[in-house]
């Protein structure tokens, strides 16, 4: 069988077309998660085979309480699946540029915006653009000291290899990765805890001396 690559895109046109074409199939691949686990807890396995489903399994689903985040371009997909779909109450992005349609339609819906450290011109004017068209209840944070991917594994893969931190400091940040994943997760916890489970979300409130690394913009 003979093998072709897929060429890659060469223009500013090309590559928005490209993006556009990947967000649509993850935003779609998202919906049919959805649907899969709606016919669950109608009690409907949805798998080829037909096979009994465990029992309990559909009532353990709550799809009233349903939340999406994610990091890079899964952050945009969580907001473009919130607008087309109302299944999901509450997104969150973790330092994704924002494209796609919700850029002008905005959300109704909470929705918390955590961005890597940036200063000047490294700022993506998408995102004061998107804070602008959040209708929800709404929430702007900055991890000190983090970049790009301090929101993926590589923060703490990346010093295990014995890279010098001046190689992989740009992409990773100077915040430890141990300590980065702490103060994500209870930021991350805390917004879901107070928009699906109906918790107080109190580290939402304002800066906290317990994590002085999460700033509150803008």
């Amino acid at each position: 069988m003979a093998e072709h690559a897929v060429p890659a895109p060469t223009t500013p046109e090309e590559a928005d077309a490209a993006l556009a074409k990947a967000l649509a199939v993850r935003v779609a691949d998202t919906r049919f998660v959805l649907d899969q686990l709606t016919a669950i807890t109608r009690g409907r396995n949805p798998d080829a085979a037909r096979c009994p489903l465990p029992p309990g399994l559909g009532e353990a689903l709550d799809l009233h309480q349903v939340g999406m985040f994610g990091s890079s371009m899964g952050g945009a997909e969580a907001a473009e699946v919130m607008r087309v779909d109302r299944r999901v109450r509450a997104g969150l992005n973790l330092d994704g540029t924002w494209f796609g349609r919700v850029l002008t339609t905005g959300l109704d819906r909470p929705f918390l915006m955590l961005s890597a450290d940036f200063d000047g011109p490294d700022e993506d004017e998408t995102w004061s653009q998107m804070w602008g068209k959040l209708r929800g209840s709404r929430y702007w944070l900055q991890l000190k000291d983090s970049r790009h991917l301090s929101f993926t594994d590589l923060q703490v893969l990346t010093p295990q290899a014995g890279t010098p931190p001046a190689d992989y400091e740009p992409l990773i940040g100077s915040i430890d990765g141990e300590r980065s994943i702490e103060v994500q997760r209870s930021y991350v916890r805390a917004f879901f805890e107070r928009h699906l489970r109906h918790g107080d979300g109190r580290l939402l409130s304002g800066p906290s001396p317990r994590y002085p690394e999460m700033r509150f913009l803008p």
